[in-house]
């Protein structure tokens, strides 16, 4: 061992004898317990949650076997004491070892997951910590099984030519190490500078694609988002990405990594691949925004309860503003793409009813129960603070782009916060000072209509007078005729019936007494399903009735609904006639082009994931 780490009083080890069984054997070695403050005992706890995904997950669910012995082997005597921790009783040994294993079969980015082909680990779903010593160094072993040759993590290996096949890591604290996921298996890896700084895609698949293009990608946002901060904050970084035949897909953000699962459908066409590289930008951005620039409340970490924040807007919904940007200033999204996505969040906004209830932080605040607890009602209370801080933070760089003459940018405010907080003070940013940040940077104050009005408040924007500064304006999709009939309800297929999923607030189904889980049987005497449902309302003039035969709780009965006219929900983008110089210039600044360049839309193809919350009857 390094005997600059041998001294180290606190050392887990990781393997994977079984992978086919789903799981992962821990150990956890103490010493230098005696003359410790703490008594006779050691509590050992699984956290409830991991940073980045703010859901009560309960990983002690999956712990099995739980057992802790002396230094000479002697099993000691534990009891749990919540639904979470172990307490373990040390009998004046100097040395304590804790052995468990933990099940990890769900192949999400905020679980952990371990197969005959991989395994990838999520620290807060595996490891314990040990109440007290939570700052303490530790040691990180990982014996992987013998078939897997590669082992990707972001944690500083220490060289030991023993070791070889299973590595010991360097872990600085426990927060570093719930922060450092682990990938195990025979997945590619692909090495690249960036300032001097190394960068690896770890990319597990089995699946063939461009794997240069795609890396070549990942550098270009890489090149295009430190920027914006002036530095890059890490001395390495690894994207660990799983490209699989299933439908899994998301990212988490680490301290120096970012692990990211995505369908391999979404490697073709090329629409949907951009669309995937804003995954990988939003997670990278995050190296920043959240892991270094954070909100006061994320940090340090309470695991065995929830943290709260009013700022998840700033943290998530800014860095969703980027995500795309960064793909447009590295020039990888053509600007009608760029603005194509970007008129999502517009829609989100001003289509459903959400935002009228939930302002950006509220929607922060409430995310525990609320943004990852959905149900066929949330379209109507509930409004993503990715959706809100992704317009907001627009909201905020276009009124600094016209207070300083395009002289600076949102990007001033995020390296401002990020110098004032981080790098000068290693502590997290209060609210009132990010917004402080960006009336200095504007020279101007834009409390009253940007901070009041929809980052506390929920006032409606006029998304028409901010586009009409870069000479914009929105346009209804031509292919959704806002003169058919409507009832404000999604219908789905299951088993062959036609089922009710959602109803939104305030719509011609709700006022008719529609709910949701209702089996739609016929329309006006005419036996349904859902496809039948679209086409039949589609052609209804509004002010018609129809008389609707559903069943709901095994009883059947009628309803009359009168067909309403179907909203706009979807918009384009497109240039006004005419535009001032200023207009252009700010056009230009934006989106990194001439106006004078043709806006030209393709059949550019939005992901089916983002169309379908629009897809209402």
């Amino acid at each position: 061992m390094n005997t600059l780490t041998s001294n180290i009083g606190l050392k887990y080890t990781v393997s994977m004898p079984q992978p086919n069984t789903h799981y992962f054997h821990v150990e956890i070695g103490v010493s230098g317990l005696r003359g410790r403050s703490g008594g006779d005992s050691l509590v050992f706890s699984m956290p409830i949650w991991t940073p980045g995904s703010y859901l009560v997950r309960e990983f002690s669910r999956n712990v099995l076997d739980f057992r802790a012995f002396g230094a000479s082997g002697t099993e000691l005597r534990h009891e749990k004491i919540s639904k979470n921790s172990w307490r373990v009783i040390t009998d004046s040994n100097d040395e304590v070892t804790v052995k468990y294993r933990v099940y990890a079969f769900e192949f999400t980015v905020d679980t952990s997951y371990l197969d005959d082909q991989f395994g990838i680990i999520n620290g807060a779903s595996v490891f314990m910590f040990v109440r007290g010593r939570e700052s303490d160094q530790a040691l990180l072993k990982v014996v992987p099984h013998p078939r897997w040759k590669s082992i990707s993590c972001s944690l500083d290996r220490i060289d030991d030519q023993d070791e070889k096949e299973s590595p010991t890591f360097f872990v600085p604290d426990y927060d570093i190490l719930v922060d450092s996921p682990i990938e195990v298996g025979n997945q590619a890896l692909h090495t690249f500078f960036v300032d001097n700084k190394e960068h690896t895609v770890s990319i597990n698949s089995r699946e063939n694609f461009d794997w240069t293009r795609l890396v070549d990608d990942i550098k270009k946002i890489v090149e295009a988002t430190y920027p914006v901060f002036g530095e890059i904050p890490y001395n390495r970084y690894m994207f660990l990405i799983d490209i699989s035949a299933a439908d899994a897909y998301g990212g988490l953000e680490h301290l120096s990594s970012t692990h990211c699962i995505a369908p391999y459908f979404r490697m073709f066409p090329d629409p949907e691949y951009r669309q995937l590289l804003s995954l990988f930008s939003h997670e990278f951005f995050h190296a920043w925004n959240v892991k270094r620039m954070r909100p006061k409340g994320l940090g340090p970490f309470d695991y065995s309860s929830e943290v709260y924040t009013r700022s998840l807007w700033i943290s998530e919904g800014i860095t969703s503003y980027y995500d795309d940007l960064i793909l447009r200033r590295a020039n990888i999204l053509t600007v009608p793409e760029y603005l194509d996505a970007f008129v999502i969040n517009l829609d989100l906004m001003s289509s459903l009813p959400g935002s009228r209830w939930e302002s950006a932080e509220e929607s922060s605040f409430d995310t525990w129960i609320r943004h990852y607890r959905t149900n066929e009602n949330t379209p109507n209370v509930h409004s993503s603070y990715y959706v809100q801080g992704a317009v907001i933070g627009w909201m905020i760089d276009t009124q600094i782009a016209r207070a300083t003459d395009n002289r600076r940018s949102l990007d001033d405010v995020m390296r401002k916060v990020y110098e004032d907080t981080f790098k000068t003070a290693n502590r997290g940013f209060l609210d009132e000072e990010f917004e402080r940040a960006c009336n200095d940077v504007a020279g101007e104050s834009l409390s009253h209509d940007i901070f009041e009005r929809r980052v506390r408040g929920r006032q409606l924007i006029d998304y028409q007078w901010y586009l009409s500064f870069y000479g914009l304006e929105l346009k209804a999709k031509s292919e959704k005729d806002p003169s058919k009939g409507f009832l404000g309800l999604k219908a789905r297929s299951e088993s062959g019936r036609s089922m009710v999923s959602n109803v939104l607030f305030d719509s011609p189904a709700e006022r008719s007494g529609i709910c949701s889980g209702d089996e739609l049987i016929a329309v006006d005497g005419i036996r349904i399903d859902a496809s039948k449902l679209s086409f039949i309302v589609a052609n209804k003039q509004r002010g018609e009735k129809v008389n609707l035969f559903l069943s709901r709780n095994g009883r059947v009965h009628s309803v009359e609904a009168i067909i309403g006219q179907r909203p706009i929900f979807e918009h384009r983008i497109q240039k006004k006639e005419t535009a001032t110089e200023e207009e252009k210039s700010l056009f230009r600044h934006w989106l990194v082009a001439n106006w004078d360049d043709e806006l030209r839309y393709v059949d550019y193809l939005q992901s089916p994931i983002r169309r379908q919350q629009f897809d209402y009857i």
